[in-house]
């Protein structure tokens, strides 16, 4: 419906719409049969009519033959014929009236439910205005709120990139901190070394005069003073040991009390372990940790028994130790050290660098082997370092291999000590075929120098 204000829609029920589309059909079906059978009829009359004039003189023929009463028979029986007809057109007419009404009543409910629905929508028109300032300031509310929201979301993705910054920074100061500590123990270590090179004449002239052996203490014995072999690698870990900076009294007093520990079974294994630097007692805690029980009764003194039984289980935390330190060669053909652990000059860029492991120099392809027990966790290509694994053995120690040409682990497998995990190479930043190994101590890069010289000495240690 147009009107000056603009176009309504009224949307009929689908019943409704149905019951007109079969109204009509029906109306216009009805209306054809009609017209149809009327044309017929008035067809049938025609040609009867025409029939009559032609055939005058076979009438008047059989009028003559036949007996008079034959032609009233027949204009008798075309008028039964033609009162039948008029009664089926009265018949049709009153049907097709009868269908016109009933489209006349059906039009006149569609007027009215018309007009129930412009009412409805009207009323619907009418309560929509007046919601109209409701629903605008829902909408407004919305608005502020998806403001609000998308401020918070902006103010949350940069405290995020900040977080990850302040991550990353730190994560490099830790890494440069752990690489200033190590470059630390390697000047330490070096110190060491050269203080006990320095010292060493003095000790060959005459360091130990026989004295009188100390109230409750044997006589020192040379046998009793080489518990270290290498005095070089490990006077720096015995205290009072010469070049530690003591004076003659102490050291003599030291010599005392090492002569005094090598009666015990652990002292050789334990110094050997721990020329490494890790540290043995955490770790003896960690792996087998002793619970205190409540006790009483009388006492009995068996010094001497609870002494021998606190060694044994020493000996066996010890042993167990030396199972879990990465101890063995990476390698099973004899190979040289082509760089050491500590400072040296870059071997691209000739600047002076630190080298946070060993360069281990053997044929290509060589196999390369876990040096303890431990789980995968890295394996990949490394920025310099090409294809590497990283092994994780607990305690905070950590090896990595470099450099390789295959790996033959994967993340996350468990591996048994001395058990391939990759061929040798030259990948990365490398000059040749070498492996680098690399041993991480608490994320610190240590001498794996130690470590592998303690293997060589762990098991004439653990014989003692």
């Amino acid at each position: 419906m147009r009107s000056t204000e603009g176009v309504r829609s009224v949307l009929l029920p689908s019943w409704l719409q149905a019951m007109i589309i079969i109204a009509c059909i029906s109306t216009f079906g009805a209306v054809s049969y009609l017209a149809v059978g009327y044309f017929s009829m008035h067809r049938e009359l025609d040609r009867a009519s025409a029939s009559l004039p032609r055939n005058a003189a076979a009438v008047d023929l059989a009028t003559a033959q036949k007996p008079p009463n034959t032609e009233a028979d027949a204009v008798g029986a075309l008028n039964q014929q033609l009162a039948s007809i008029n009664q089926q057109y009265a018949a049709l007419k009153q049907h097709y009236d009868a269908i016109v009404a009933d489209q006349s009543s059906n039009a006149t409910a569609t007027t009215q439910a018309q007009q129930d629905l412009q009412q409805k929508l009207d009323a619907a028109e009418q309560e929509l205005s007046a919601n109209n300032g409701n629903v605008t300031k829902l909408k407004k509310s919305i608005d502020e709120l998806r403001t609000g929201l998308k401020r918070s979301e902006q103010a949350r993705t940069a405290e995020t990139m900040h977080a990850h910054e302040l991550e990353v920074e730190m994560q490099t100061l830790t890494a440069r901190a752990n690489l200033l500590k190590a470059i630390v123990d390697s000047k330490d270590e070096q110190l060491s070394k050269l203080r006990a090179q320095l010292t060493k004449p003095n000790e060959q002239v005459g360091a130990v005069p026989p004295t009188a052996p100390v109230a409750g203490t044997p006589p020192t014995t040379p046998a009793a003073t080489s518990v270290v072999t290498d005095p070089q690698k490990h006077s720096a870990l015995v205290p009072g040991a010469p070049g530690a900076g003591s004076s003659s009294s102490s050291s003599q007093t030291a010599r005392l009390e090492t002569a005094r520990g090598a009666h015990h079974p652990t002292s050789r294994l334990e110094q050997v372990l721990a020329s490494t630097g890790v540290d043995i007692d955490k770790i003896i805690r960690h792996i087998s940790p002793q619970s205190e029980a409540e006790m009483g009764g009388p006492f009995v003194s068996v010094d001497s028994m609870r002494s021998s039984a606190v060694e044994r289980r020493r000996v066996a935390a010890l042993l167990k130790i030396a199972k879990l330190l990465p101890l063995r060669s990476p390698l099973n053909v004899h190979y040289g050290i082509g760089s050491p652990f500590g400072p040296r000059r870059d071997p691209f860029n000739h600047r002076a660098a630190f080298h946070t492991g060993i360069d281990l120099d053997a044929p290509y392809r060589t196999a390369v082997y876990s040096t303890a027990p431990g789980v995968v966790i890295f394996t990949g290509w490394q920025e310099g370092y090409g294809r590497t694994v990283e092994i994780d053995h607990g305690h905070g120690i950590v090896t990595l291999y470099a450099h390789l040409h295959r790996i033959l682990a994967a993340r996350g497998q468990h591996v048994a000590a001395h058990v391939a995990i990759g061929e040798l190479g030259s990948t990365g930043r490398s000059t040749g075929p070498h492996l680098h190994y690399e041993i991480r101590l608490d994320g610190r890069p240590v001498n794996p120098e130690k470590f592998l010289e303690a293997g060589k000495n762990v098991v004439q240690a653990s014989a003692h």
